[in-house]
């Protein structure tokens, strides 16, 4: 577990999830579902039963260059991070992580830890060299943090996203080299 402050001095710790976080992982979900459309997922298609979202997290603990990461403030899930690699020998090299923080802890720096605890994990595993995540285009905060941390645009998905039936957005791909 690491131990953090956040930019209004509160304290939060970083840790990896375990099966009996999948009901708060549930809720923090919602959450986020809920309150951003920078997520492919809507709140409609999210279902998972509380045996899911525990099958979900064993699936990344028993996984050694798999993880999921959670921030947690005052007991409370405030951030995620999620990370696994591709299961093709081929590709396996590589690996792509989705992030998020809860809307009300948004720029207090958990999103920049997530993401500085996720890359000494990810340099301490042999075999991956590559980390590739996915963001909208409209959401350059997460951009910014991600160029931040040395992450390079690789490509474009134009309208790959259609926001409200009416607007479109691109999807860019990002990577950064481990190795």
């Amino acid at each position: 577990m690491n131990n953090f402050k956040t930019k209004d001095n509160r304290n939060f710790h970083i840790r990896e999830a375990q099966e009996f976080d999948a009901e708060k992982l549930i809720d923090f979900t919602k959450i986020i579902f809920i309150s951003s459309d920078q997520i492919l997922t809507t709140i409609e298609e999210f279902n998972n039963s509380l045996k899911q979202q525990k099958d979900w997290i064993k699936t990344y603990s028993d996984n050694p260059t798999s993880t999921i990461l959670l921030a947690e403030l005052d007991g409370q899930i405030v951030g995620l991070l999620d990370f696994t690699t591709k299961k093709r020998k081929k590709i396996s090299h590589t690996g792509e992580f989705g992030m998020s923080v809860h809307p009300d802890f948004q720029g207090k720096g958990i999103g920049n830890k997530l993401i500085e605890t996720f890359l000494n994990w990810v340099t301490e595993k042999s075999g991956i060299e590559k980390i590739t995540l996915s963001v909208f285009a409209s959401n350059e905060k997460a951009i910014n943090l991600y160029k931040k941390f040395g992450f390079i645009e690789e490509g474009r998905h134009i309208k790959a996203i259609k926001q409200n039936d009416i607007e479109y957005i691109d999807l860019i791909t990002m990577y950064k080299l481990i190795k």
